[in-house]
């Protein structure tokens, strides 16, 4: 087995759940070195899932302190962040190309292709680019060339977290989690899984996540049965706006979900599970569950991969109209394929080492 040092990074929660299935498989199947890096959201994820995370400040471009630190032979990142927000892995990329180590990253959602490899300017478009990325499946490598990033640095491993998805959620007390939550045993739920979108897009996509709230809990009003939400908060919301709407529909007792419990357990207690682009719908849709994208307004390409492709129902309408029994289009022939290629992404490490060590 060649020998070299891995060093691993995120500073996003997303990005975190999609290395930590590849963290810890290096870590049980190879003798490689391995640091895992990261700081904020991103680091609480890692020390939650019980990895060893090493905690730094934010990386600035060509500062070679964690290079000549760490030595590592190969830098795996995730590629979650937008570029106003956070640059760290865009900088990690541009610092190891200089220093000639190899770099690759693993996408976490088919969406927001460019925006997770370009600069703040608008001539920095596609201007920070790893050697490689994990474009999960034939989808993400189809879109992604469209975006104009070269096919050469396209790798399909599948989705890691995914596809640890359905062994997780087995080991899940849906008792406990609905004692944690205040929620009768036989009670029927329905999630709205939030995301920022007000505060990351405006309303460039003609709706933010207040207007597919409101038309979520309007929805639910009109259901026949009686079916209880719950909000699950993305962790960077906050309350207030999203109380001042469930307050007009006291009466459904929704509940707010914050951190009390994890997405997967929110997952496993609910019925029926709703959202506009969120990574919760692809989970849902993982574990055999009822999803349903609210995109009210929707004015651009369809950012869900699963409404834009056929997979799930996508309601676009701006009007309570009667879609809840509406059934989606029929899905593609084609299987929505995620599964993490374990041994491709070893061989893969592999080899990379054997060029560098």
């Amino acid at each position: 087995m060649t020998q070299g040092v891995l060093l691993f990074f995120s500073c996003e929660p997303g990005g975190a759940e999609v290395l930590i299935p590849a963290i810890k498989l290096v870590e049980k199947e190879t003798h490689y070195k391995v640091f895992v890096l990261g700081y904020g959201l991103g680091a609480e994820r890692f020390a939650k899932k019980g990895v060893q995370c090493i905690a730094i400040e934010p990386v600035e471009k060509g500062d070679q302190a964690l290079l000549d630190v760490y030595h590592p032979n190969l830098i795996i990142t995730s590629a979650t962040s937008l570029p106003e927000r956070d640059m760290s892995e865009k900088h990690l990329w541009h610092n190891a190309r200089r220093a000639g180590i190899p770099t690759m990253a693993f996408l976490d959602q088919w969406q927001n292709y460019a925006v997770r490899f370009s600069g703040v300017a608008g001539s920095e478009r596609l201007a920070y680019l790893p050697d490689y990325i994990n474009c999960i499946n034939e989808i993400g490598r189809s879109d992604m060339t469209n975006e104009g990033i070269d096919g050469h640095r396209l790798l399909q491993f599948g989705q890691p977290y995914l596809s640890s998805l359905a062994q997780t959620a087995a080991k899940v007390d849906e008792g406990k989690v609905r004692q944690l939550l205040g929620i009768e045993p036989a009670q029927s739920l329905a999630l709205f899984a939030s995301e920022a979108i007000q505060e990351h897009y405006g309303r460039s996509r003609g709706y933010d996540q207040y207007d597919a709230l409101k038309l979520f809990m309007e929805l639910m009003s009109r259901s026949a049965g009686k079916i209880r939400p719950l909000v699950k908060l993305h962790p960077k919301d906050a309350p207030e706006g999203y109380e001042r709407i469930l307050n007009e529909y006291a009466a459904l007792k929704p509940v707010i979900v914050r951190n009390e419990v994890s997405p997967v357990e929110c997952l496993q207690v609910v019925d029926e599970v709703y959202g506009m682009s969120s990574i919760m719908l692809i989970e849902a849709f993982a574990l055999g569950k009822k999803a349903v994208s609210i995109q009210p307004g929707l004015r651009v390409m369809d950012p869900m991969v699963l409404s834009r492709l056929g997979y799930i129902q996508r309601i676009t309408s701006t009007t309570p109209v009667a879609q809840r029994e509406r059934k989606p289009s029929p899905p593609p022939a084609f299987a929505f394929e995620f599964s993490f290629r374990e041994r491709a992404f070893l061989n893969f490490i592999e080899e990379t080492l054997k060029a560098k060590v």
